[in-house]
């Protein structure tokens, strides 16, 4: 099996899946108990934060523990609204991924916020000033994306931060994209909140980081026992949090050798795209060097994906986030690319374990492929 899909899911790194297995198996007790095994469960959580929060540059006290990405998301523009005063405005793009699309209109339905979209250019990039132009009095919250789960565009996230920081907006970056793929460190960007998931770079599923810049207001977002310095209640997952800690170290340590040879790797796939009459959707020096989006008008994506499926070949038609319900066109057609070429969109998410081997074989099954299924 060739499995290219990883901006929706990594396989767990073999090291970390033997790390975490100590703290299944071995010093497994609650880390908020007193007894000595509870204090070496939390030792070993308050050290894997430590190590996140020197990954990312910065403080180990802004670092929180999720369930995943989606809740930290949650907890971050719920947060924002929940200290918005009379202000109602929220500025995003409409490329972001649906944890944040839908989030926020679940708040302007309980809070009746006012939502503005901004769109992308026909490459798949949101312009920072066309953001800052929709900025007023009463906006409260920008979020935006550091990289477009469907197209792997980078947006400017690091230059919008930059405009913001003296407005007193709160401001949240969906970095769940970065980790492993292009550098992100919290010394160079600011922001009030940032997103990361685990299982995004050969971590665990189940595992969630929130950072909350220092001074920044936060809401509790569980309420119980007080764990996460009584704002996110329950018992941490400590396997899942040490496994994470190891997963970014070897992100991080790894990142520019992955991001030259994965490079290679999409030229590759261009070349024969090209040859096949396809079309490359994903621009490709303003994106992370693992992905894709392509289109090979005539075949349909979701047939071409079954395809590739059927021949050992794991691809993705978009985001697979959404439980099957969402093709994730919505980006593609937000990007003014025409109906043909957004249904017979695929996208290929290769990580660090991929091999030149295994792009080979893909290329030489969509020629194959290409020429059997078109119409």
């Amino acid at each position: 099996m060739i499995y290219l899909d990883n901006n929706a899911t990594t396989r767990l790194a073999p090291e970390v899946l033997e790390t975490m297995t100590r703290y299944y198996m071995q010093d497994y007790a609650n880390p908020n108990s007193i007894h000595s095994m509870g204090l070496t469960a939390s030792m070993a959580m308050e050290e894997a934060r430590e190590k996140i929060a020197n990954l990312l540059g910065t403080n180990p006290r802004e670092i929180f523990f999720t369930s995943c990405a989606t809740e930290s998301i949650n907890w971050a523009l719920r947060t924002a609204t929940s200290f918005r005063g009379n202000r109602k405005k929220v500025i995003t793009s409409s490329i972001e991924h649906k944890a944040v699309l839908n989030t926020l209109k679940d708040l302007k339905n309980t809070h009746n916020i006012e939502i503005i979209q901004v769109p992308p250019e026909r490459n798949g990039i949101v312009l920072a000033e066309k953001i800052l132009k929709e900025i007023d009095d009463n906006t409260y919250l920008v979020s935006l994306m550091a990289v477009n789960n469907v197209t792997g565009a980078i947006q400017p996230f690091e230059e919008l931060g930059n405009l913001l920081a003296k407005k007193g907006i709160f401001y949240h970056i969906d970095a769940v994209q970065t980790i492993g793929k292009i550098p992100f460190n919290l010394k160079k960007v600011t922001c009030d909140f940032a997103s990361f998931s685990a299982h995004k770079f050969h971590g665990p599923k189940g595992v969630g980081i929130l950072y909350v810049r220092k001074n920044t207001k936060l809401r509790p977002f569980i309420t119980g026992g007080g764990q996460e310095r009584g704002m996110r209640s329950g018992t941490q997952n400590v396997p899942g949090i040490v496994g994470t800690a190891l997963a970014l170290e070897l992100a991080v340590n790894s990142l520019e050798e992955t991001s030259t040879r994965l490079n290679q790797y999409r030229k590759i796939i261009i070349k024969t795209v090209k040859e096949i009459g396809g079309v490359v959707n994903t621009p490709f020096e303003h994106s992370i060097p693992n992905t894709l989006n392509i289109s090979i008008p005539g075949i349909r994506g979701e047939i071409l994906v079954n395809a590739l499926s059927d021949e050992g070949i794991c691809v993705g038609t978009s985001s697979a986030c959404s439980s099957r319900s969402d093709g994730g066109q919505y980006v593609l057609e937000a990007m003014k690319i025409n109906p043909e070429q957004t249904a017979s969109a695929i996208r290929i998410s290769m990580s660090r374990e991929n091999t030149e081997k295994e792009i080979l074989t893909f290329v030489n099954v969509l020629k194959k492929l290409a020429a059997a299924l078109k119409f």
